[in-house]
């Protein structure tokens, strides 16, 4: 029986294909489908035998019935097919990190690049040089993620991918294996923006139990190693997952070396040396003696440090301000009071709009900012049609406000400023420069964000700063 994390990744698939051949509002369909399929508590077959398939958040009818083909026959005749429309080669550029399918689309119909080796040979020959949004650094970009890559998976992800994943593995092993504690440590641990692997923490009076539990999840295609105390697997997609049974004594020693760092945690093996101390997974040593080692906070205690969150964990300066005392409290999700950039898939329909609310007002949020109009990711002119803006309008009151905005390029022609309440400015190849803003009302200043920062023109710091500069 497929799992979620096989529905979640062939209904990316589609996606990335879909946008690949040019379309323009199917792909983020199914994206969304995707990341709700991910965020499931229970597998699809439940959902599917009590008929609440619809139920699922950016499921229609017709990816209800590819869940169902998925479901009965273990695989998408569409999906397929799509497959059949785009060149093998094609596919395989969007396995390169960093190079998304509409820059696949690019390389494959304007330059007729089918597959990595044809646009390295398109790099040698000078071919990208004048081609508009790759200038110098994104060629040596390109270069070096073909020299790297060498026809390998990307070997990071989105932390938002691996969130879903991580969930659903400290779920069964804490309701499956019967483990006292389990935490996620490494770079997801920290919220970085990509992973490169999962670090799994355990502390179980049973390991093999606990491995047991991990090896039967239905995303696990392979497991490489298993040991006394730890456990390596290879995912769905190719996420490597290593999880590691701690004595608890050690715990919290372990969940401090293995969360990282590398700088920080050179910082910190420093500090102790200097303090006639060693630290490693299984604790803080005084010769023998292990002095702490079972919570972070006892570790930390014992260099004379405060306790670090993890976000700063970067070696940036946290383990000197940890010496001089507490540091600060960080925002957390209760402080979030709104969401200023949100897209609805036309296709959807008003109902999408009823969904955005409940959601927010879920979340006690004070607002929501609407992309209504404006340019999408391929710079062309869209606008959600007058049904949703109208459901928009009248579902915007306390608690939650909703919010009309128009995401504009340097190319797009501003909106009538009564039709929206912000404006956002986005990047884009074809608009390396930020554009002139609409007249605001006398006296009253136009709020203005940028979003997409990174995309297109703004890959030198320089060119990021004219965007913010312009809307501040």
């Amino acid at each position: 029986m497929p799992s979620n994390a096989d529905a979640a990744e062939a209904f990316r698939a589609i996606a990335d294909l879909l946008d690949v051949l040019g379309e323009r509002f199917k792909p983020e369909a199914y994206r969304r489908a995707a990341r709700s399929i991910d965020a499931l508590t229970e597998e699809l077959a439940a959902v599917a035998a009590r008929n609440e398939l619809r139920s699922i958040p950016g499921v229609g009818d017709a990816i209800e019935e590819k869940l169902r083909e998925l479901l009965a026959t273990g695989r998408i005749a569409y999906l397929e097919r799509l497959r059949q429309e785009v060149p093998p080669g094609v596919a395989e550029l969007l396995r390169l990190p960093g190079l998304g399918p509409k820059t696949a689309r690019r390389f494959w119909t304007e330059l007729g690049v089918e597959g990595p080796g044809e646009l390295r040979a398109a790099l040698g020959a000078g071919r990208l040089e004048g081609l508009k949004g790759f200038g110098p650094k994104k060629i040596a970009q390109l270069r070096a993620t073909l020299d790297s890559a060498e026809g390998s998976p990307p070997t990071r992800r989105p932390i938002e991918e691996a969130y879903p994943i991580a969930a659903r593995i400290v779920r069964a092993l804490r309701e499956g294996a019967g483990a006292d504690r389990v935490e996620i440590a490494g770079s997801f641990r920290r919220g970085r923006e990509t992973v490169g692997d999962l670090d799994v923490l355990v502390t179980s009076r049973d390991p093999e139990r606990a491995f047991d539990v991990f090896s039967a999840l239905s995303e696990v295609r392979e497991v490489r190693m298993r040991g006394g105390t730890k456990e390596t697997a290879i995912l769905a997609g190719g996420l490597q997952v290593d999880v590691r049974v701690v004595d608890p004594e050690s715990f919290g020693a372990a969940l401090q070396y293995f969360t990282g760092s590398k700088e920080h945690n050179v910082e910190v093996r420093t500090l102790a040396r200097e303090a006639g101390l060693r630290v490693n997974e299984y604790g803080v040593y005084r010769g023998e003696a292990r002095v702490a080692g079972a919570t972070e906070e006892e570790v930390y205690a014992a260099l004379g440090l405060a306790w670090i969150p993890p976000e700063l964990r970067e070696g940036r300066g946290e383990v000197a301000a940890a010496r001089a005392g507490p540091l600060p409290p960080l925002v957390t999700a209760d402080d979030v009071r709104g969401d200023l950039h949100v897209h609805l898939n036309a296709a959807d329909g008003p109902a999408a709009v009823d969904r955005l609310l409940e959601d927010a007002r879920r979340r006690g949020l004070a607002y929501v900012g609407l992309v209504t109009e404006g340019v999408d990711a391929a710079g062309e002119p869209f606008r959600l049609p007058e049904a949703m803006v109208a459901r928009a309008v009248r579902g915007s009151t306390a608690p939650c406000r909703i919010l009309r905005l128009a995401e504009l390029d340097a190319a797009a022609p501003a909106p009538a400023r009564s039709a929206v309440d912000r404006l956002l400015l986005r990047p884009s190849d074809r608009a390396p420069a930020p554009p002139a803003l609409p007249a605001p009302p006398p006296g009253v200043r136009p709020p203005v964000a940028v979003v997409h920062l990174g995309a297109g023109g703004t890959d030198g710091t320089t060119k990021a700063r004219a965007w913010i500069s312009r809307a501040t």
